[in-house]
């Protein structure tokens, strides 16, 4: 296999499939690779992983009851990072975008559906991550090729969202679960989506594009996107005026009013007007009116929007002293801190440094002189 693969590289060289490394070319020049490969994991990695016992537990099938053996049918290409010293995939590692969409069905009809996420959630994090690297290194124009690899990016983005949400839980049942990770491969994922969009839209028009432009929307709450409204309205009408983009908006309003509620800028703000805009975010995305994924994309945002409510609390209420006040009572702070119940919220102000004491009558409150 080795020395095929130097006579491969050899003859795509000769033939312009590839750049010679020894020989300068303009960036004008260069050679964009056309993949090959027509299985989920191109031959010469799958052996190679077999020997290098770089098998992961999803490409394996059992043997008996107590043995399990690599299955090539079952593996999937790997991540690679590009790296110096590494040389250029061959036109038989990368497998066309039509591969590209078969793996894709395979990760999420098959892999997904058949375990619990938390069990394959790295496997299937790495491999799209590959098959985002196959469509980028082959740069693919012709428009069925865009429609395959915008139809592939959706799905991943939407992996992540979900992935950010069920296993991001204040309780890790998933210890090698990184949320940053994960957060950085969808923001990635997403962009790369967005330019798919703007640079074919003349010749190609995906039916889900207004959805993922409400996450994008969303998602700016914790990116801090400056002049957002602005660059919407650069969006076509048909984009901009979706139910799916307005909905975003009002989440995105609302998050905002509650972001700038103390901000330097407004600190006149009554504390009456801002923790109703507290009340109405959480209520707006707790509503039917968001769906179910859109409002997995609000949760980024939970945190910035918990301190800067937990933060007015204590500029407003603090008196100084030993003096403190009863005001809000732990069964408030569930409502303006968008919890489900009394030991969230809690933990969250226990965690900030706060304690909750009780009042003459039993009910519990944040104590600010904490």
């Amino acid at each position: 296999l080795k020395k095929n693969r130097e006579q491969e590289r050899r003859d795509a060289i000769a033939n312009g499939f590839l750049a010679d490394p020894d020989k300068p070319r303009r960036l004008a020049d260069a050679i964009t690779p056309v993949g090959t490969c027509q299985d989920m994991c191109a031959e010469y990695e799958r052996v190679e992983r077999v020997v290098q016992k770089d098998v992961w537990l999803p490409e394996y099938v059992r043997n008996g009851p107590a043995n399990r053996v690599p299955a090539e049918h079952r593996m999937v290409k790997k991540f690679r990072r590009a790296a110096a010293g590494l040389e250029e995939q061959l036109p038989s590692d990368l497998r066309p975008p039509t591969v590209l969409q078969k793996t894709c069905d395979y990760l999420f009809n098959s892999v997904l559906a058949e375990n619990p996420l938390g069990s394959v959630h790295y496997f299937v994090w790495d491999r799209t991550r590959a098959i985002r690297n196959d469509f980028s290194i082959q740069q693919v124009s012709k428009i069925s090729d865009v429609r395959i690899a915008i139809e592939c990016f959706e799905r991943i983005v939407r992996f992540h969202i979900l992935s950010l949400h069920q296993l991001a839980q204040p309780k890790k049942k998933f210890e090698n679960y990184d949320w940053n990770q994960d957060w950085e491969q969808m923001d990635k994922t997403l962009l790369s989506l967005m330019l798919y969009y703007d640079d074919n839209r003349k010749h190609y028009r995906s039916k889900y594009e207004a959805e993922f432009r409400a996450y994008q929307i969303i998602f700016c709450l914790k990116n801090k996107v400056a002049h957002l409204e602005d660059s919407i309205q650069c969006w076509p009408p048909y984009i901009r005026e979706d139910p799916r983009v307005q909905r975003a908006l009002k989440v995105y309003k609302a998050g905002m009013n509650v972001a700038d509620d103390h901000g330097p800028l407004r600190p006149q703000r009554k504390h009456s007007i801002a923790r109703e805009n507290w009340e109405a975010f959480w209520e707006l995305v707790r509503s039917n009116e968001i769906s179910y994924m859109m409002a997995c994309a609000a949760e980024s945002s939970f945190g910035m929007i918990r301190h800067t409510v937990i933060n007015a609390i204590f500029n407003a209420y603090r008196q100084g002293g030993n003096t403190r006040t009863e005001d809000w009572t732990l069964s408030e702070l569930v409502n303006v801190l968008g919890f489900d119940e009394e030991e969230e919220a809690q933990e969250f102000c226990e965690h900030y440094g706060f304690t909750i004491a009780r009042r003459a009558d039993g009910t519990p409150f944040l104590d600010l002189t904490s």
